[in-house]
């Protein structure tokens, strides 16, 4: 699933709640291609939509985070190979938190508040890391100086 373009190294554009039920429709396109490529997480941004929202299907539970950000860390630091669905095939090693604390809001605009883990935590700062237009390739710059 490679998208071209420079929607992928821009920051996204907020989402507002203003119609629930399009935010929906949003998420389960996502969750969709997802699930057919296989991925466990995926931003608008990988699927050409600008928007602050990414889904991600992690522990046989399946989250859509809208305006998502991580607002603690816990545990250490932890460097992993990562893959991703608009490089296929490619892989970065990266160093990233063992655990997060997030927010983030559901389709109708409730504010969510979650701790993660191992995978959930990478998948999670992987996808809000797309929303800010940062791919694996420059965090992977990044955690090498």
């Amino acid at each position: 699933m490679q998208l071209n373009g420079d929607i992928l190294y821009k920051v996204c554009q907020a989402a507002d709640f203003c119609n629930p039920t399009e935010n929906l429709r949003q998420a389960q396109h996502l969750i969709q291609l997802m699930m057919k490529e296989r991925g466990v997480g995926l931003a608008a941004n990988q699927a050409g939509v600008d928007l602050r929202l990414f889904v991600m299907f992690v522990d046989k539970e399946i989250f859509h985070c809208f305006n998502p950000q991580i607002i603690d860390t816990n545990g250490g630091l932890i460097e992993s190979k990562e893959g991703c669905l608009s490089f296929p095939g490619e892989i970065c090693t990266i160093t990233r938190h063992s655990g997060i604390v997030t927010e983030y809001y559901n389709a109708r605009g409730r504010k969510q508040q979650r701790e993660f883990h191992g995978l959930a935590s990478r998948c999670f700062q992987h996808e809000l890391d797309h929303l800010n237009g940062v791919t694996m390739y420059e965090r992977e710059k990044s955690t090498q100086s």
